[in-house]
């Protein structure tokens, strides 16, 4: 099963759902990081192997597109898990039915971010 990190911006109700579906999930809350930065999330996940979710596109877009630029410069090879993008609003029940869909075919998300869009689901971004 998956694990997940959830950044300040997702509702901790998901964590619940994705545990009654058998994976660890744990919310910056969890870990008294509701004030964290988005590249301290991003590291507390990538040291511990979590896939980190969120709703902030924007942040999260640039901090990966660092991370994986970085990395590749200074000849690196750590990579973080994966970073999930949540459209809001979404339901928490159909962002932990989504969430689980893009784990279950057990293909490493590692070094990448996928964005849930309403229209065309899961968008690997580059």
């Amino acid at each position: 099963m998956a694990e997940f990190y959830l950044d300040h911006d997702v509702k901790a109700r998901i964590a619940e759902l994705l545990h009654g579906r058998g994976h660890g999930a744990r919310t910056a809350r969890d870990l008294s990081l509701d004030q964290a930065g988005d590249d301290e999330h991003l590291l507390l996940a990538a040291q511990n192997a979590w896939i980190l979710v969120t709703t902030n596109r924007k942040d999260f877009e640039l901090l990966h597109n660092a991370w994986r630029r970085w990395t590749r410069a200074w000849n690196i090879g750590h990579h973080h898990a994966g970073i999930l993008v949540l459209h809001q609003p979404m339901a928490a029940e159909e962002a932990a039915a989504q969430l689980e869909q893009i784990v279950l075919p057990a293909e490493s998300l590692a070094n990448t971010l996928h964005r849930w869009r309403p229209t065309a689901g899961w968008v690997q971004r580059r």
